[in-house]
C-alpha cells in the first residue's frame, strides 16, 4: 500500500536503517500485541497485558501509516511503468520473494491448524488453536500487514547502506 501525497508525490525519504527498524518493529509488536491481547481472563494482570498489547497494536499502525508514505513503499507498489529499469528489477525480484515467504507462511499456518485439529480430534495433545472471532481477527490482521509490507521489507534489507563519503 502506498500513499501518495501533493507534497511528496514520489514519497517521503526513509533512512535505509529508518525503514529497517519500522519494518522490525511492525513485525515484533503486531504479534506481541495480539499474543498480550489473548491472554486469559483469569490470569492476574490481563488488563494491564490488553492495554499494552492494544498499545502495541496501534503503535504498528502508526508506523505502517509512516511506511505507506515512503518512497521505499512507491517502488513496491507503483505500477510498472511509473518506474524505471532498475527499480522495476528490484521490486520484481523483491515481490517473486515476498510471495515465496508469504506462501510458506500461509502453508505453515495451515498444516499447524490441520495438525492440532486430528491432535485434539484423537485425544493425544490439545494445542491452542483460533476458537474466538478476536483470534482470527489477529490472525487476518497479520496476513494482511505481512501482504502490504513483505516486498517493501525484502527492498529495504536487500539495499547496501550508501557509501559513506
Amino acid at each position: 500500500m502506498f500513499i501518495r501525497t501533493k507534497a511528496n508525490p514520489g514519497g517521503r525519504s526513509l533512512s535505509l536503517p529508518a525503514a529497517r527498524r519500522i519494518f522490525i518493529g511492525i513485525y515484533v509488536l503486531y504479534p506481541l500485541g495480539c499474543l498480550l491481547q489473548m491472554l486469559p481472563e483469569s490470569w492476574e494482570g490481563e488488563t494491564a497485558a490488553s492495554v499494552a498489547g492494544l498499545l502495541m497494536i496501534a503503535g504498528v499502525f502508526i508506523l505502517f501509516a509512516v511506511l505507506a508514505g515512503s518512497s521505499l513503499q512507491r517502488q513496491a507498489q507503483e505500477p510498472e511503468s511509473v518506474l524505471d529499469e532498475r527499480e522495476s528489477a528490484e521490486r520484481n525480484r523483491a515481490t517473486y520473494q515476498a510471495h515465496a515467504i508469504f506462501s510458506g507462511v500461509v502453508l505453515m499456518g495451515v498444516l499447524y491448524l490441520m495438525l492440532t485439529a486430528d491432535l485434539a480430534d484423537a485425544g493425544k495433545l490439545d494445542l491452542w488453536r483460533p476458537t474466538s472471532g478476536g483470534h482470527w481477527n489477529g490472525i487476518f490482521g497479520g496476513l494482511i500487514l505481512l501482504s502490504f509490507t513483505l516486498p517493501g521489507a525484502i527492498l529495504a534489507f536487500r539495499q547496501a547502506p550508501p557509501e559513506e563519503e
